[in-house]
């Protein structure tokens, strides 16, 4: 996208969403809010803010909850619209810490900081820019959230490089966004209300954990939490000017293929490890499916998810699924040559062997890191279901 394109397309959004705070209704975009996330603010979260704030919630999740928030921390949110986010951080990082929200458009800026004013919040700054260009210094904040925004960038690479410049080492992102599973045909991205309304100019899971890496995140997970079935679709589709699409066409062509997620990422801090377990072939990506669940497997799964959730770059690679990465690293080729696939897994750090033939605990996990007292994270929970993303049920594997 040139610079032209990047300047329509913000005056685009900017004019949608001006009108959004002018009438501080709800979503006057083809998304119709049931199917995305604003019902993960429970009426306790929502109690003593304003209602202006909630009716002008236009997001598709709650990134309070996926941030887990420490007192004293600084935080800023990306598009920080009528507020909501912001007054919520302040809750949580407390008179001790700090909290910014980053908007474009004035007649946001109005809407929050009467918001502000209501709910009697004093550690809340709400400033003008884009987020393309944070007007923070480097390394001021702990903490980025946003809510449905970046989709609504025309440079995203840019803003996860703005991202990354004003983070402290070891600072996270934690975003609720729409993500696809794969690009949009052409003609849908044409269409100015689905860019408002934040399909088209969301990015492929794959292209936003690419962007992430590129800006030099680590620990990057993307966890979709909502996907637009049929039915969803067809009320969006439903919305949409006559003659702009084929529905039914779109509609059987965008099953399963738009959903919201949750996305996390740390920029590393100066002792930042990199620790790589290298798996024997499993049936699904975790190997916690099936009938017959090896425990030692879902012990490893859950470990691997609360280090990421500290911010810890690791990744695991399965001999099945994704072969090249063993291919493409000298150390593992001959460990494979000379020991085989019967001496997996084994784990390596900055490159390092450090344990073969078996699962490192947490505890070795921690140490591998240089984690030696995790922060405690509050309000952290593991996904019960062992078999979510995994291609195995009761009946075999695919």
């Amino acid at each position: 996208m040139n610079d032209v394109q990047i300047d329509e397309v913000r005056e685009t959004v900017r004019e949608h969403y001006a009108q959004a705070a002018r009438t501080a209704s709800c979503c006057s975009t083809p998304i119709d809010q049931d199917v995305f996330g604003h019902e993960l603010y429970d009426d306790a979260t929502k109690s003593g803010l304003p209602e202006e704030a909630i009716i002008a919630s236009l997001g598709c999740g709650n990134p309070t909850a996926l941030a887990s928030l420490q007192p004293g921390e600084t935080v800023l949110d990306l598009g920080s619209g009528g507020g909501i986010d912001v007054l919520l951080s302040a809750r949580r990082v407390g008179p001790e810490g700090w909290v910014y929200g980053l908007d474009m458009t004035d007649e946001m800026l109005e809407l929050a900081r009467a918001n502000q004013a209501k709910a009697g919040v004093t550690n809340v700054e709400f400033l003008k820019g884009h987020i393309e260009d944070i007007p923070l210094p480097d390394n001021s904040v702990d903490v980025i959230i946003s809510n449905c925004v970046i989709n609504l960038s025309g440079d995203k690479n840019q803003v996860f490089a703005e991202a990354f410049r004003v983070l402290r080492p070891g600072g996270r992102l934690a975003v609720s966004d729409i993500v696809l599973s794969r690009e949009l045909p052409a003609e849908l991205n044409a269409i100015t209300s689905l860019w408002t309304g934040c399909i088209s100019g969301a990015l492929t899971e794959q292209a936003c954990n690419d962007g992430l890496d590129a800006a030099g995140f680590v620990g990057v997970s993307i966890e979709p939490t909502q996907i637009f079935d049929r039915a969803a679709l067809e009320s969006l589709a439903a919305q949409i000017p006559d003659g702009q699409l084929d529905v039914a066409a779109a509609v059987n062509g965008l099953d399963g293929v738009i959903r919201s997620a949750f996305i996390r990422a740390t920029k590393p801090s100066a002792q930042q490890r990199s620790i790589r377990v290298f798996e024997p072939a499993l049936c699904c990506n975790t190997g916690v499916c099936g009938p017959d669940v090896d425990e030692a497997l879902v012990g490893f799964t859950a470990d691997l998810a609360y280090l990421r959730e500290l911010g810890v770059d690791i990744q695991r690679h399965n001999l099945a699924n994704d072969p090249s990465a063993f291919a493409e690293d000298q150390t593992v080729r001959e460990f494979l040559r000379v020991a085989g696939s019967a001496g997996l897994p084994l784990t390596m750090v900055d490159g390092v062997t450090v344990a073969t033939g078996t699962y490192p605990s947490r505890a070795d996990l921690l140490r591998y890191a240089g984690v030696e007292t995790p922060v405690p994270q509050p309000g952290l929970t593991l996904l019960a279901d062992a078999t979510d993303g995994a291609c195995c049920t009761t009946d075999g594997c695919c």
